[in-house]
């Protein structure tokens, strides 16, 4: 047995104590000491021993009613011991608190990230390029194609379009730059602007295709590294022309290139 049978027995040592001093309390029941004198009346000797009797019954089954309802399975199911915490049944019962309400659900959903927008939603949505005008022609003074003439010769400028430009152009009739193969789609005036370098004023005679155009005046670009532009208007044919530069009386400037576009006039 556990506890539980060391506190039954306690119990039973504890309510079996009034049997052992039966001695001492048979004779205050009987109201006479064991050592009382013999000359009692005989109505008290007569009831004595019957009644001490009944009272040692009874005394006796104290301890017996007692140990069986202790020792009992019913009284061991009743007899529960206390617990702490109380069980939840014994507890004052806490009201429940109102749950939060539920966050309604969006009724409109938020618009996709760019990144997840389909490709042919996208590509529908574009609007389509409007066509534009071709881009003017543009040629390089140190073509392949092109004539050097005499003296007249290609260097290198980092600021030049095409790193590269023609230099050495005039002080002779020879030393000369043509540039071939300009090519319009019809007859008529166009605008010829120049990019030509030089540190100080200079000017050159234009000729296309082979007839003599004008003298240009070139101002000076603030030196032979920078890029300075002028333009004239010169009578081209339809198809490929040529378009010369030269001064056979003084140095010309160094050419870079040649942008050549229709002539509003």
């Amino acid at each position: 047995m556990g506890e539980a049978g060391n506190e039954e027995t306690a119990e039973l040592r504890v309510l079996a104590a009034p049997t052992q001093q039966l001695p001492a309390l048979i004779p205050a029941l009987s109201h006479a000491s064991p050592d009382a004198p013999a000359d009692e009346p005989p109505l008290t000797r007569r009831w004595r021993w019957p009644l001490l009797a009944l009272a040692t019954a009874a005394l006796a089954s104290i301890p017996i009613a007692l140990f069986a309802t202790s020792d009992s399975p019913n009284a061991r199911q009743q007899m529960v011991p206390p617990q702490w915490p109380p069980a939840p049944t014994m507890m004052e019962s806490t009201p429940a608190l109102p749950s939060p309400p539920e966050e309604s659900v969006a009724l409109v959903a938020p618009p996709p990230p760019a990144a997840e927008v389909p490709r042919h939603l996208s590509a529908s949505a574009t609007p389509s390029p409007s066509p534009t005008a071709p881009a003017p022609g543009s040629y390089e003074a140190e073509a392949p194609g092109n004539r050097l003439g005499g003296r007249a010769a290609t260097r290198e400028v980092a600021t030049a379009s095409g790193g590269s430009v023609v230099g050495w152009v005039g002080d002779h009739r020879d030393n000369t730059l043509t540039f071939t193969d300009v090519t319009v789609p019809a007859a008529g005036r166009y605008r010829v602007t120049v990019h030509y370098l030089t540190e100080e004023r200079r000017a050159a005679a234009v000729e296309a295709n082979g007839r003599f155009a004008q003298i240009v005046d070139f101002p000076s670009t603030g030196g032979w590294d920078r890029v300075g532009t002028i333009t004239v208007t010169l009578t081209l044919r339809a198809g490929e022309n040529t378009i010369e530069f030269g001064n056979r009386y003084s140095w010309a400037p160094d050419f870079d290139r040649l942008v050549v576009e229709p002539s509003a006039g």
